[in-house]
């Protein structure tokens, strides 16, 4: 189905919105697909941590069966014949465009007979994490035989580029790649990727946080957080008006160090003296100094100011070194 020159540009700016977080990434996916006449329609993003590593997993996902779900991001993205052209090529592959006869795949086998699928489309997107060593893309597949039109084709490839940032809402810079991304204002929460389940504060310190965030003099901080279980999480918070957006990713180990240690090495970037991290934290100041010797032996730093250097360059801080800073 053709679309206007005006429907093209106001889904570019849904797309845009979704990517910088402000709005749910299914919203303009939803445009995509019900618009060009698909049924189905997915978002896939590659090498992140919430797929465990080198291997894909839907970001969005509207109306694909499960297990039809499961072989996209598993076997289809890993060894289709039709996926690796799409991808070698660097643009989008129709059905109609396989220069072989898709029915001897196994993904017209699992995949496309099951569904009744007729016509397709994939487009690769470029990775917004660096290092992802293979892009993310956009699937979509309809009942009916006609393929998308060329130039519907054109223009979704010319919105690749603003297509990819849905893999990772509102990152920015050197960002890490979230697992989970969320848009708070008003105290409501709205999921932008992941899931609540997902989250590792406690609704307490997601409300911590989004304070910090606000009463920051920064438009954007970012913390260490230990979950109950022991894993590291880096939480980012950016500023936007009427309402913040957080950023949740896995973060290794840091050194060994525990969660009290990091609290006081965050205070120590700061230039805090011990007397005064002591009386924040309300600990005794030999406790304090227990912490940073400790840590000076975790990191292999020589003295107080390369401890405080490491700190700042790996953005060793806690929610509690934050919330004691701002206050």
């Amino acid at each position: 189905m053709a679309a206007d020159v005006q429907w093209w540009v106001r889904l570019a700016g849904e797309i845009r919105a979704a990517g910088r977080g402000e709005m749910p990434v299914e919203a303009p996916l939803r445009s995509v697909r019900d618009k060009l006449g698909f049924d189905c329609a997915a978002l896939v993003a590659s090498g992140l941590p919430r797929s465990g590593g080198n291997t894909h997993a839907a970001v969005a996902n509207l109306d694909y069966p499960a297990e039809t779900l499961a072989y996209i991001t598993a076997t289809y993205s890993r060894t289709c014949p039709v996926h690796q052209l799409a991808i070698r090529r660097g643009t989008h592959m129709r059905f109609a465009d396989v220069p072989f006869d898709i029915r001897e795949t196994r993904t017209y086998r699992d995949a496309i007979l099951p569904n009744g699928f007729r016509e397709g489309l994939t487009l690769p997107l470029a990775p917004p994490a660096a290092g992802a060593p293979i892009p993310g893309f956009l699937a979509m597949s309809s009942r009916h035989a006609t393929p998308l039109d060329d130039e519907s084709c054109l223009a979704l490839t010319m919105l690749s580029h603003d297509l990819a940032a849905l893999l990772d809402p509102g990152a920015e810079g050197d960002d890490a790649a979230a697992e989970v991304v969320l848009w708070i204002s008003q105290n409501l929460v709205e999921v932008r990727t992941g899931g609540l389940d997902r989250v590792p504060l406690t609704r307490t310190e997601l409300r911590l946080a989004v304070q910090s965030a606000v009463a920051s003099t920064g438009d954007r901080t970012g913390f260490h957080h230990r979950a109950a279980d022991g894993s590291w999480w880096r939480v980012r918070t950016v500023r936007r008006p009427g309402a913040v957006l957080v950023r949740i990713g896995r973060a290794p180990a840091l050194d060994h160090l525990t969660s009290r240690e990091l609290d006081v090495v965050g205070l120590v970037a700061r230039g805090w003296p011990n007397e005064r991290i002591s009386q924040e934290l309300g600990i005794a100041v030999r406790t304090v100094r227990s912490h940073i010797e400790s840590s000076l032996i975790k990191l292999d730093c020589p003295n107080r100011t390369a401890l405080a250097r490491i700190a700042f360059e790996r953005a060793f801080d806690t929610l509690r070194a934050l919330r004691v800073a701002t206050r």
